[in-house]
């Protein structure tokens, strides 16, 4: 069984603390309750689920394989920090059986997609080049321990890493069974609605032992303005 020094691994390409004993590290900042109607967000994405093959979708873990296999150009066409992290999720067991999970990318929300990012604009303040995701996860699976890179994006929105405003929402109250990591700090009995911040560098996982699909969702852009 293989064996990973976080810290020694990714220390140089993921400047963070890498102390798991520390207190009080603002890993997670809270960003406060965003207001939605989401028991209906609720209903419509897994409706939407009920319509596609997760391991087929093309979108979160599954974007890297086809009939099994790891699409190697895929891979190698990624910065040298996604590639660290994807030969180091291999190592680690991630498969297509236990890292896969649902994924709605922003106008796939349908009339969802505009009053969110309403929503998240009058929190927030505008935010250019915005990326809206929904995820969800089936009981026992998982996203697995990993630090965003942000690499496509900055290449694409000609930015830099510490200008990347990320937001994650609960889309529904916590449940026994869900679990969110997000540097030292566990998300825990949040309310739907509730948002911290996924900052640069920080390491951060969930996970589905529980009964019912786990949904999270997030923005992604630049603020004109960090209001947090």
């Amino acid at each position: 069984m293989n064996t990973v020094d976080i810290k020694s691994e990714f220390g140089e390409l993921f400047p963070w603390h890498y102390s798991p004993l520390s207190k009080n590290t603002n890993d997670c900042p809270t960003l406060g309750n965003l207001e939605f109607d989401y028991t209906a967000l609720k209903e419509y994405v897994l409706q939407q689920c009920s319509k596609q093959e997760v391991k087929k979708s093309g979108k979160g873990f599954s974007h890297y394989f086809e009939n099994g296999q790891v699409k190697s150009k895929i891979i190698e066409a990624r910065d040298e920090k996604f590639k660290k992290q994807f030969d180091t999720w291999l190592k680690s067991n991630w498969t297509l059986d236990n890292s896969c999970y649902y994924e709605f990318h922003d106008e796939e929300l349908g009339d969802f997609y505009q009053p969110l990012l309403d929503a998240y604009e009058q929190k927030f303040g505008h935010i250019k080049h915005k990326q809206l995701r929904v995820f969800v996860k089936e009981p026992m699976t998982s996203l697995g321990l990993h630090a965003d890179t942000y690499g496509t994006f900055c290449r694409k929105h000609n930015c830099e890493i510490d200008d990347v405003f990320r937001a994650m929402t609960f889309v529904e109250d916590w449940q026994w069974g869900h679990y969110t990591l997000v540097g030292n700090d566990v998300c825990h009995q949040y309310k739907a609605g509730d948002s911290f911040r996924i900052k640069p560098n920080v390491f951060h996982c969930a996970g589905n032992m529980g009964f019912n699909p786990q949904i999270t969702m997030n923005i992604t852009g630049v603020l004109d303005a960090d209001k947090v």
